[in-house]
């Protein structure tokens, strides 16, 4: 702790950073705001022909569609723009959106609603993207891991912060004050970033826009390939996605709930987040003690287990106690998903590939949302919350053996050989899920496995990858044995 404690300080004695973080606090607290007041707009202050289900589905839709369908495109616009004019443009754009929004809400939802909404969010992508971008340019190399923890950690939680204070306050302040508020507060980040002395200039202004996004959009499907052949990194983040779906029909029932039957208005879904808040709390304190204890892959399906367990047990009787207790339990079991899911894909995917794969992982996360809001919408009129619940917590524990089984699942490689395909010639290559690697040879034996002869070659890529690779001798694929990544991989 001490030694976090002083890398944080010599972190802020950076000028640039202390205004960069600054900035990027104060526009996540008006995010969270702003998040509150969609919930408010399109959820409880809906017209009365649109269901509170359609309604969050809608806020829903708004907030993460832009995160997924922008978010791996940022690159190209942040590598040819200043940085620190991003930084400062952005806000304003976003607090002239809000203010615009200060009319329009006093309306009944419609178009220019969700346009406006769409630009605030999906600027946001942008502007978050940015700050992390320009990081190692403000934090020497020693101190960049204790930055970018101080950024996002503390960012998350001010978001959190924001969107606590934004539901509560939102029947004094009214849905116009909501708006005005956010547009008063971004304006104050833009005035922060516009302190930062290094101009941050991007390094490939004169690459083609087009170039660029065929190449991102080529990256990701790469990315897809190698994933898809990656079971132990596929399994988890298929159990993530899983997960983000049915906690978002969890919270929308819970809304529905909280509005319909108890009549009750937005700040109770304010208590919902702040229940799922201090799970998520507790769960990120309790994960480090799995730990050397149990393996990854268990604690994901221990997750599922216990969400499974609790929504069956809530279902029995829908009242809030129930409810802010599936809600904190959620929460609580997130980052026994979460944190085993990150450091499994980052174990089993190299890191030639890991930007990429983490930008799907981004959209197999978000997407799940705005599905589960369209899912429940479905739902919610012909079932009632007990069976949704109940139904819930039996997916979740089907589920739970699942990981384990995943991430074991076999992995296969193809060999191309110098020549021929004789079983003593050299490989010069191995393909796996689409990419072409060159190899160079480390061993290949003849062996005998419960009777059964079986070749195995050990080779290794360029980067220090190792790949134990066996098949059977009537086989034309090889199995991966066992994949170690070079734990300091090559520039």
């Amino acid at each position: 702790m001490t030694g976090a404690a002083a890398r944080a300080r010599a972190a802020l004695r950076s000028h640039d950073f202390r205004f960069l973080l600054a900035a990027r606090l104060v526009s996540q607290f008006a995010d969270g705001v702003f998040q509150a007041f969609l919930i408010d707009k399109l959820v409880f202050l809906a017209p009365e022909h649109q269901s509170t289900a359609a309604g969050v589905a809608k806020a829903f839709a708004v907030l993460v569609i832009p995160f997924s369908l922008v978010g791996p495109l940022t690159g190209v616009v942040i590598d040819r723009w200043s940085r620190r004019s991003i930084l400062v443009v952005t806000p304003v754009l976003r607090a002239v959106a809000a203010a615009v929004l200060i009319p329009v809400s006093r309306g009944v939802s419609g178009p220019l609603l969700y346009v406006l909404a769409l630009v605030v969010v999906s600027a946001d992508r942008f502007y978050l993207a940015t700050a992390g971008a320009v990081m190692p340019a403000l934090v020497p190399d020693e101190d960049l891991l204790v930055g970018n923890s101080m950024a996002s950690a503390t960012g998350t939680i001010v978001t959190f912060v924001g969107l606590l204070v934004g539901t509560q306050l939102a029947d004094a302040l009214s849905n116009p004050g909501l708006a005005a508020s956010v547009a008063i507060i971004w304006p104050i980040s833009a005035a922060m970033a516009a302190r930062i002395g290094d101009p941050l200039r991007p390094d490939r202004a004169g690459i083609p826009i087009g170039a660029e996004i065929r190449r991102a959009t080529g990256d990701l499907v790469r990315g897809a390939r190698r994933l898809g052949a990656t079971p132990a990194a596929l399994g988890p983040i298929a159990s993530i996605s899983l997960d983000q779906l049915l906690f978002g029909v969890v919270t929308v029932l819970s809304v529905v709930v909280f509005k319909q039957e108890f009549r009750q208005g937005v700040a109770s879904y304010g208590r919902i987040l702040g229940a799922g808040g201090v799970g998520v709390v507790v769960g990120t304190v309790s994960v480090g003690w799995f730990e050397g204890r149990v393996a990854k892959p268990t604690i994901i399906g221990l997750a599922f287990a216990v969400s499974g367990v609790v929504c069956l047990v809530a279902s029995v009787h829908i009242a809030a106690p129930a409810i802010l207790l599936v809600s904190f339990t959620l929460g609580l079991t997130y980052p026994w998903k979460k944190v085993p899911t990150d450091t499994l894909v980052q174990e089993a995917i190299p890191d030639r590939f890991r930007g990429r794969v983490f930008a799907l992982f981004d959209l197999a996360f978000s997407l799940p949302r705005v599905v589960a809001a369209g899912l429940a919408v479905l739902l919610i009129p012909h079932a009632s919350e007990r069976w949704i619940v109940a139904g819930i917590g039996v997916v979740y524990l089907v589920w739970s053996p699942l990981p384990k089984r995943w991430v074991r699942r076999p992995r296969w490689a193809t060999v191309r050989l110098y020549a021929g395909g004789r079983a003593d010639e050299v490989p010069r290559s191995v393909v796996i899920g689409g990419e072409e690697l060159a190899v160079q040879p480390v061993s290949t034996a003849l062996e005998e496995r419960a009777g059964v002869r079986l070749h195995h070659l050990v080779v290794r890529t360029p980067d220090g990858e190792r790949l134990d690779l066996v098949r059977q001798t009537s086989d034309r694929r090889w199995r991966i044995e066992r994949e170690e990544l070079p734990e300091h991989p090559a520039s």
